[in-house]
C-alpha cells in the first residue's frame, strides 16, 4: 500500500460505458469535450478490442483484472451453473442486470486480484466489478441499488442518470478526502440512453459530456489541494454499440421446437432441456440438458442436439454459432462462409492459435493461419467483420461456466425480443467489430500500440511503479 509521501502518480479510470470511438472522436473534433480534448493532447486516443461478450459486467473484466471474463468465471451478463459451484443462485442461474449484480465479485475467480487489490488506496464508484476497493464502491448500497434498478426495470432514462449524477457527486466527495492512488469511475448513461435512442443520438453526445465534466472535476479537486501534477487519467469502453431492428425471441423459438426452456426471467421450469442465457442482448448462451453438472464436449452430444445446431444456423438472427471440440479446439459456423477450427497452444504470453477452415472462411480471415502469437491474432483480425475472434472464441466457448453452444447475433438482430424493460434500437454483446471495438484516451504517451483492453491493468502498474508476476491476459502498452 501507498501513503501520501511516497505516491508520484495516481491513476484515475474513467469508463465511459457504451461510447462508440467513432463517436467520441467526433465529439472531440467538434470541441464539445475540453477536459478530454486535453488528455488526447498529451496522449492519444486509441480504438481497441473489448473481450467476447461485450456486454457491461463480463467487459468490466479486462480493465479491472487484466484477465477475459471467461478466463475468471464471467462468461456473460447470464449464464447457467451447471456445476452447482454458486453459494446461493435460484434455478442455478446468474443474471447481472437484477438483483445477481450483488454476487458479480464473489463469482470471480478468487485467485484472480483486482487492479483495486493491487494498487491501494483505492476507490470505485458505479463499477461492475469493485473487489478490493479499500475506499469502498459508491453505488452499490441497498439505497443505490434499489433507486437504480427501480429506474432501470421502468425503463426511465431520465431517472436512472439522476441517480448516476448523485453516485457521481458522492465519488468525488470521497475523492476528495482520500486521495486514492487508484480510483475507477463508471458512466453508464451514455450505454443506457444508447439502447432506447441510438448510440450517435443527440441525447447520447450530451451524456458523453458527463464523462467530460467528471474528468474536469477530478482536475479541480487534484489542483486545489496540489496533487495535479500527479493525477494521470484515462478514459476506456467497456463496449461498442450498433443499430438493431429485428429482435429475435429465441426463446419462443426454442420452445416452438418442443424444448422446455429456462431463461430469465421464467427460470421456474421444470425438467428444462435447454438452458439459454442472453446478454448484450446480441449473444447467447445454450446449456444442453442442463441436469448434467459436468462440461461436455461437443462431439458427444451431436447424436441428440445436431439437428438443434443445424436449425439455429439457418435463423436470421445468428451471425456466429461455436462449439468447443474440446478444452483447445473450437469450431465455428456461419450460415454463408462455412465452418473452421480455432486451435489454441499453450498457455499466457506463450499461447498461439491457429486457424484451420474446413469448408469456405467463417470468419473472414482470408484463409488458414498458423501459428499466431497474441500481436498477430489481433492483427489478423483487423480486417474482419469479427474483432480479435480467434482470442475471444477460443477464450470463451471452451470455459467451464460457458454455454455448449455459443451464439453472437448477426448485425441488425438482438437474440431477446421479450422482457426488456426498453425496446432497444442499438444493441451489443456481439463479436461483430462495432459491438467489439472501443475507445482508449490516454494523457500520455504509449511505447506499443494498444490492441485490448485486458491490456489496461498491466500498464496501470507500470504507470503507478508496481510490479507483478501475475499472468495478465494482456500486455503492458508502457514498455
Amino acid at each position: 500500500m501507498s501513503d501520501d509521501t511516497t505516491v508520484t502518480s495516481r491513476l484515475l479510470l474513467v469508463v465511459a460505458d457504451g461510447v462508440r470511438p467513432d463517436v467520441l472522436a467526433e465529439e472531440l473534433d467538434r470541441g464539445h469535450l475540453p477536459a478530454m480534448a486535453r488528455l488526447r493532447e498529451r496522449g492519444g486516443l486509441h480504438t481497441i478490442s473489448a473481450s467476447f461478450p461485450s456486454v457491461t459486467g463480463p467487459a468490466y473484466a479486462p480493465f479491472v483484472m487484466g484477465r477475459h471474463p471467461a478466463s475468471v468465471g464471467m462468461p456473460g451478463l447470464r449464464w447457467f451453473d451447471r456445476a452447482r459451484s454458486l453459494p446461493w443462485s435460484y434455478a442455478q442461474a446468474r443474471s447481472y442486470s437484477g438483483m445477481d449484480i450483488w454476487h458479480v465479485d464473489g463469482d470471480l475467480d478468487p485467485r484472480s486480484p483486482t487492479l483495486y487489490d493491487l494498487v491501494q488506496p483505492s476507490l470505485a464508484g458505479l463499477m461492475m466489478i469493485a473487489r478490493g476497493a479499500t475506499h469502498g464502491r459508491v453505488g452499490r448500497g441497498i439505497g443505490w441499488s434499489l433507486r437504480a434498478g427501480w429506474a432501470h426495470f421502468r425503463g426511465d432514462s431520465n431517472a436512472w442518470r439522476r441517480v448516476e449524477q448523485a453516485a457521481i457527486h458522492e465519488f468525488f466527495r470521497r475523492f476528495t478526502r482520500a486521495r486514492p492512488t487508484l480510483s475507477m469511475l463508471g458512466v453508464l448513461s451514455p450505454d443506457k440512453l444508447s439502447h432506447a435512442y441510438g448510440s450517435d443520438s443527440t441525447i447520447v453526445r450530451t451524456a458523453i459530456r458527463d464523462v467530460d465534466t467528471a474528468i474536469a472535476r477530478a482536475q479541480r479537486i487534484a489542483s486545489a489541494d496540489g496533487w495535479a501534477d500527479g493525477l494521470r487519467i484515462w478514459v476506456v469502453g467497456d463496449h461498442g454499440h450498433a443499430a438493431v431492428a429485428d429482435h429475435e425471441d429465441l426463446h419462443g423459438w426454442l420452445s416452438a421446437r418442443g424444448h422446455r426452456v429456462l431463461a430469465h426471467p421464467k427460470l421456474g421450469t421444470r425438467g428444462a432441456d435447454i438452458a439459454l442465457m442472453v446478454g448484450g442482448n446480441a449473444m447467447g448462451h445454450l446449456y444442453l440438458d442442463p441436469a448434467r453438472t459436468t462440461r461436455t464436449w461437443w462431439p458427444a452430444l451431436t447424436t441428440r442436439w445436431q439437428s438443434t445446431l443445424e436449425a439455429l444456423l439457418e435463423r436470421p438472427s445468428i451471425g456466429l454459432l461455436s462449439v468447443a471440440i474440446n478444452a483447445r479446439t473450437v469450431r465455428v459456423f456461419h450460415q454463408h462462409d462455412g465452418v473452421a477450427d480455432i486451435v489454441r497452444s499453450h498457455e499466457g504470453h506463450d499461447a498461439r492459435w491457429s486457424y484451420a477452415p474446413i469448408e469456405g472462411d467463417p470468419l473472414q480471415l482470408g484463409g488458414s493461419l498458423p501459428d499466431l502469437d497474441a500481436n498477430d491474432a489481433w492483427l489478423a483480425g483487423t480486417a474482419s467483420p469479427y474483432a480479435d475472434a480467434l482470442v475471444q472464441l477460443s477464450t470463451l466457448v471452451p470455459s467451464p461456466r460457458a454455454g455448449d453452444i455459443v451464439v453472437s447475433a448477426a448485425r441488425g438482430w438482438d437474440l431477446r425480443a421479450r422482457y426488456e424493460p426498453t425496446p432497444h434500437v442499438s444493441t451489443h454483446g456481439a463479436l461483430l467489430r462495432e459491438q467489439m471495438l472501443v475507445p482508449l484516451l490516454l494523457d500520455g504517451p504509449v511505447t506499443r500500440t494498444p490492441q485490448r483492453t485486458t491490456d489496461v491493468v498491466p500498464s496501470a502498474l507500470d504507470l503507478l511503479g508496481i510490479t507483478s508476476d501475475i499472468p495478465f491476459d494482456g500486455r503492458s502498452f508502457l514498455r
